[in-house]
């Protein structure tokens, strides 16, 4: 009796251990925990700004003179025309017709020794811009005496100056002669130019007269209805302001 007794006992005990063990069907599985955070994005430091470009400083236009050279430039303020005694019918006595222009630029340029470079040394007028007190007589000489269509430049290419002392003064009035190649149209003719100074620090200012005909250069004489008569001869004047540079 008493051993089945005890048989007894351990077999429950062996069915209390074996329910603690297994657990119901029903009883709820634990999530399984969630997936650590991905590693944060590290910091990078932005690409250096490309510095602007620097641009250099514009250099002043080259007048082409060699080193040691003296350079008068011609500037603004300076004024080229011409003067034709005509008689108009409606006038008892002559009376000189005259056209201005201020469209004039150019350079003279002296070696060391004084003398005048004739490759860097030129002066330019431009004709079309010429104008006096009569239209009628303007659009004449354009067309017909200097054909400022095909030929809107006269030029002086300096070869000379004479007379003129060296270094360049630096004060006081000066007489000389400047000689150059004039050329109107596509002629070209020696000419020389009686020429007045003032020279001042740096600065130099004058006139620079000269006369031409219009046979010598092959031009057409203005022909309107109130011109009785026009002299062959033209006066040439250029009124000139200038710096001096170099030297």
């Amino acid at each position: 009796m008493l051993r089945i007794c005890a048989a007894l006992i351990v077999g429950i005990a062996l069915a209390l251990l074996l329910a603690s063990c297994g657990g119901s069907d029903d009883e709820e599985v634990p999530a399984p925990p969630p997936p650590p955070p991905p590693p944060a994005a590290q910091l990078t430091s932005a690409p250096a700004a490309t510095p602007a470009p620097t641009v250099a400083p514009e250099e002043p236009a080259d007048s082409g003179a060699a080193d040691g050279a003296t350079v008068l430039s011609v500037t603004e303020g300076s004024e080229a025309r011409y003067l034709i005694n005509e008689q108009l019918a409606n006038r008892n006595l002559p009376n000189d017709a005259v056209g201005t222009t201020s469209d004039i630029e150019g350079q003279i340029v002296f070696s060391e020794d004084g003398t005048v470079d004739a490759e860097q040394s030129k002066i330019t007028v431009g004709v079309s811009s010429l104008r006096s007190d009569s239209d009628r007589r303007d659009g004449y000489i354009q067309r017909n005496s200097l054909e400022s269509n095909q030929y809107p430049e006269v030029t002086i290419d300096v070869t000379e100056i004479r007379g003129l002392s060296w270094p360049l003064p630096t004060s006081g009035e000066a007489a000389f002669e400047m000689i150059g190649d004039l050329t109107i149209r596509d002629q070209t003719r020696s000419v020389t130019w009686e020429t007045t100074a003032t020279f001042t620090e740096g600065a130099v200012e004058g006139l620079a007269k000269t006369v031409v005909t219009f046979e010598q250069y092959e031009m057409t004489q203005p022909r309107v209805s109130i011109v009785l008569s026009v002299a062959d001869e033209i006066r040439l004047e250029i009124n000139f302001v200038a710096t001096v540079s170099g030297g």
